[in-house]
This record gives structure tokens, sequence and C-alpha cells, in this order.
């Protein structure tokens, strides 16, 4: 009986390691564009969820514009599904 309950303790666990690990793939909005204020961005995440990024570090051209900095609004809510009703 003891066996049976340490394993499916060891099960339980690793169900729960498992769990934390998802990638997330997360929608942004970028606040402030001017010249297009709809601007989505597509953002792959391996920690924590989509609702607390307030801003991503890219570079838009290495030289020219390098750690440009926008303040987004993200979801991890697939829109997809509800785009042709």
């Amino acid at each position: 009986m003891k066996k049976l309950f340490i394993c499916a303790g060891v099960v339980a666990m690793l169900a729960c390691l498992s769990s934390c690990g998802k990638e997330r793939t997360c929608r942004c909005a970028v606040f402030g564009q001017q010249a297009n204020p709809q601007k989505i961005r597509i953002i792959k995440i391996d920690k924590g969820t989509c609702e607390e990024m307030r801003y991503v570090l890219y570079d838009q051209d290495p030289v020219l514009y390098p750690d440009r900095t926008d303040s987004v609004l993200c979801t991890d809510f697939d829109f997809e599904p509800y785009m042709n009703e």
C-alpha cells in the first residue's frame, strides 16, 4: 500500500513540474504607435504569464535603432478561431 501512495505522489509531482514549464504564445498590443495604432507583436515566453509583461526590448535595426522599448498589453487568448465569425 505504501508503494502505491509513493508512486501516486511521484506521478503527481511530475505532473505539477511539467505543467509549469509550458511555453506560451503571447499576443501583445503596442501602446503609443502613432503611425500604426493596431500594431500587434507575437512573443513566446517560457516562464510567467502574458499578463505580467509590460515592456518589450528589441532591436529594430542593430545600427540605427538598437535597444528599442515598447510598452505593451499582452494576453495568451487564442483569437484565431473567432476571426471568421
